[in-house]
């Protein structure tokens, strides 16, 4: 196998809308890979340490069974990407198995040598950590119309959450730099820095079950929750029914923004909450400027993500153990 070629990763779509020179600079951190039959490549709930390209053979990518067993998600071949998840983060899991069918000859990039890059900010790993996001909030979008999908056929299965009215507390004299130093997005970053971001966005202080965004609604603004939660949900019956909560550090309305699609989800208080609301430019400015903040807020961003796509698997999985009438914890 030679050297992995820049215009090889041109046809894979999370490569392909970086430029030419960061694919030349990315494809030059690949290594070669050779898988027999049967081998096991990816290992689901082991630490993720790299991506693997497939270049030659079959990958079945499945779930393991409670009991032994694998239930098959997908086959994918040559030209396409699986374990992209590992580039998020140091702490991700595999969420499923990977199983050669036959030889397999793939290239790897691994995880701490992307992640070296990224430290450096070299161009190609910021553009590649962008087009990640991308990716996954994709993935986010689908599952959360399967779920949708779901309730439709089902929809006296489950119990819809009313809403409340009730009026915020607004605190005159409150102080964000003891909470932005706590919250993950905000923690790598200087207190000059911590103070920016916080200027460029706009504080909400919402009471229980204010309404921030809702399905269909044009995707012109995120928020960093500060303190208190946001929950997902999708309309069901009189109320709604939750799929996420979103707790302090983390940001909600993502999937949309990036994607540029309406909002899929209402987007909702679950009580009091200090929000930090950025609009679109501002935030897209952020993320492109390819320094050290933009380098962290990419990384929470795409942290976000998996997160939130990893409830939204754990909904429809509650979902359909339900229609199987198993028991479900509450």
């Amino acid at each position: 196998m030679s050297l992995l070629s820049a215009s090889r990763l041109a046809d894979v779509p999370l490569f392909a809308g970086l430029g030419e020179t960061e694919r030349t600079e990315l494809a030059d951190a690949f290594v070669p890979r050779h898988f027999a039959d049967g081998d096991a490549i990816l290992v689901q709930n082991e630490r993720a340490q790299g991506l693997f390209l497939i270049d030659d053979g079959c990958v079945d990518i499945g779930k393991r069974l409670p009991g032994g067993g694998l239930a098959l998600l997908a086959t994918v071949g040559a030209g396409e990407v699986i374990g992209d998840m590992a580039l998020v983060g140091r702490d991700v899991r595999r969420t499923a198995m990977g199983i050669a069918r036959g030889p397999v000859a793939s290239w790897y990039l691994p995880a701490d040598q992307f992640r070296a890059a990224l430290s450096q900010l070299r161009p190609a790993s910021l553009q590649l950590q962008g087009e990640l996001g991308r990716l996954v909030a994709g993935r986010v979008v689908s599952k959360a119309s399967d779920i949708a999908a779901l309730l439709v056929e089902g929809p006296d299965a489950f119990t819809p959450r009313p809403q409340r009215a009730l009026a915020p507390v607004v605190e005159d004299d409150f102080s964000p730099e003891p909470f932005l130093e706590k919250l993950p997005c905000c923690a790598a970053m200087t207190p000059a820095q911590r103070r920016a971001f916080w200027d460029a966005g706009e504080r909400i202080e919402a009471a229980a079950d204010t309404d921030l965004a809702a399905v269909g609604g044009a995707p012109d603004r995120l928020w960093l929750v500060v303190r208190g939660a946001v929950r997902s949900a999708l309309p069901h019956g009189d109320g709604i029914y939750q799929l996420t909560v979103t707790g302090p550090g983390q940001l909600v309305g993502i999937a949309a923004m990036l994607l540029d699609v309406a909002h899929d989800r209402l987007l909702r208080t679950s009580e009091q909450s200090t929000l930090l609301a950025f609009d679109r430019a501002t935030f897209a400015e952020m993320l492109d400027t390819g320094d050290a903040l933009s380098r962290e807020l990419g990384a929470s961003v795409n942290a976000d993500l998996v997160t939130a796509l990893d409830a939204l698997d754990q909904v429809e999985a509650r979902i359909l153990a339900m229609r199987r009438g198993h028991a479900v914890a509450a």
